[in-house]
């Protein structure tokens, strides 16, 4: 980039530093605090009647290893999705967290004096009726509170995806801009130059992460894979409890859950790992 073009020095590095918070603090920490509810985040969310199917023969080890590292994967999605808006914020001095219930970043362009409201989906997704009804409200709502005191100020909603959108549109009053597009707004840089900063960004990001999570990740599976056999040691997965335990009242297996329970969790402390404690949230 020239001197002076696009992004200062300090606001790329507040992008790389806030995309490496941001994942740390949605990945590494919840995974780790995922360890002790493995029941409910994982068990629980078995779908008999597919998986069964799907892992067919199957043993215990490898059944382990798929449930949970499909749930690792949805959370390294969802935490993904946070390190992205928190780069794209910080991308440009005319860039805020938005304070509009429902917008994720709010942008002014001294230029023109327009706001700019954007929801950001950090990758391609079906696009739901519900979301792009949900953004018009909320820009509507948005562009009252900015004009309040009779401004006319011009608000356009955006609904942006971070990665894999390659055309940019406008229907029904919402605009949908391509990612390259969506990341040139934000920085101030043509789309090439855009593209290839925040790529640079997260490669960098990721050089810093602290991603500590694989003793996590193989603790979780440790347990489901105990919990799962049909005895101890036997590799099988007893399939018949997990259609029970997912389909019938709880009073027809919670014994049987919590004997599986105390002999996942028994195994695990023989290793010498230690549950993490969910901290507690402000309300």
């Amino acid at each position: 980039m020239a001197e002076g073009e696009g992004p200062s020095d300090s606001e790329i590095a507040d992008a790389i530093e806030g995309f490496a918070q941001q994942f740390g603090f949605w990945y590494t920490r919840v995974i780790a605090e995922a360890v002790g509810s493995y029941r409910k985040l994982v068990i629980g969310r078995i779908n008999p009647l597919v998986r069964q199917m799907e892992f067919n023969a199957l043993g215990a080890t490898d059944v382990a290893r798929r449930l949970v590292q499909d749930y690792v994967n949805r959370n390294y999605v969802t935490a993904g999705g946070w390190a992205i808006e928190k780069m794209a914020i910080a991308l440009g001095g005319n860039n805020a967290k938005a304070a509009a219930e429902g917008i994720d970043l709010h942008r002014y362009d001294p230029d023109t004096g327009d706001e700019h409201l954007y929801v950001i989906k950090s990758g391609t997704v079906t696009r739901n009726s519900d979301i792009l009804k949900a953004l018009k409200n909320h820009a509507r709502r948005a562009e009252k509170l900015i004009n309040q005191g009779g401004g006319k100020k011009r608000v356009f909603a955006n609904y942006a995806v971070a990665t894999g959108s390659t055309t940019s549109t406008f229907h029904d009053g919402i605009f949908r801009p391509s990612s390259a597009q969506f990341w040139s707004e934000v920085s101030g840089l043509e789309a090439d130059k855009a593209l290839r900063l925040v790529r640079e960004i997260a490669i960098q990001a990721g050089k810093i992460i602290n991603e500590d999570s694989q003793p996590h990740i193989d603790a979780m599976r440790a347990l489901v894979e105990a919990y799962l056999e049909t005895e101890p040691g036997s590799g099988e997965v007893d399939w018949d409890f997990v259609f029970d335990r997912t389909m019938r009242e709880k009073d027809e297996w919670k014994a049987e859950d919590a004997a599986r329970h105390a002999r996942a969790v028994k195994g695990l402390a023989a290793t010498g790992y230690v549950v993490v404690k969910k901290a507690k949230r402000p309300a």
